[in-house]
């Protein structure tokens, strides 16, 4: 996960953020977006051979339309203004049960605005009325501003894990969780 922003709040002034589900049409929209995002995201914390590998593994059309259309996850513009300035993909939702935050991406322009934390507060509240117990994502190791930044929004590190994604490539992670109120 990259450090959507800072954990301040938007000045008074500031568009409101508005999350907008993605379709399965905007799919190559939403590609374009990670391949501008995710290697800045990563870069100097995994390998550009490792980049390259998952941002085909994770951001193929198949692997996206599967998400989008049969597994559950709902992927979500981050727009200010109408503005798309990044996306975020959270579930399966069940009641009460952890959800899955598997994505929350700001473009590098937009961060330290407090719009990730906006952001992620409204994607909260979404799968808190939905019935989830607590949000969870995975955070490299590494990326200590990422870290820094959920932790101010409210998770805490949960659990370690090392899991091997292929072509001898592993995804070294904390598990961080924030508790969620209904």
């Amino acid at each position: 996960m990259s450090d959507p922003s800072s954990s301040a709040s938007p000045s008074p002034s500031s568009p409101e953020v508005v999350l907008v589900p993605i379709e399965a049409a905007s799919i190559e929209t939403l590609r374009e977006m990670a391949l501008t995002i995710f290697p800045a995201t990563y870069e100097g914390l995994i390998s550009p051979a490792q980049i390259e590998y998952m941002l085909d593994w994770m951001y193929g059309e198949d692997t996206l339309r599967r998400e989008i259309i049969g597994d559950g996850v709902g992927y979500h513009w981050i727009t200010v203004g109408g503005e798309k300035v990044g996306f975020l993909a959270v579930g399966p939702v069940a009641t009460g049960e952890v959800c899955p935050l598997h994505k929350c991406y700001l473009l590098a322009s937009r961060q330290g605005r407090g719009i990730g934390s906006a952001a992620l507060a409204e994607i909260a509240s979404h799968v808190a009325a939905a019935g989830a117990s607590s949000l969870e994502l995975r955070v490299n190791r590494e990326n200590v501003a990422a870290i820094r930044f959920y932790q101010k929004n409210g998770f805490t590190l949960h659990a370690e894990d090392r899991c091997e994604i292929g072509n001898g490539f592993v995804m070294d992670d904390y598990l961080m969780r924030r508790e969620l109120s209904r």
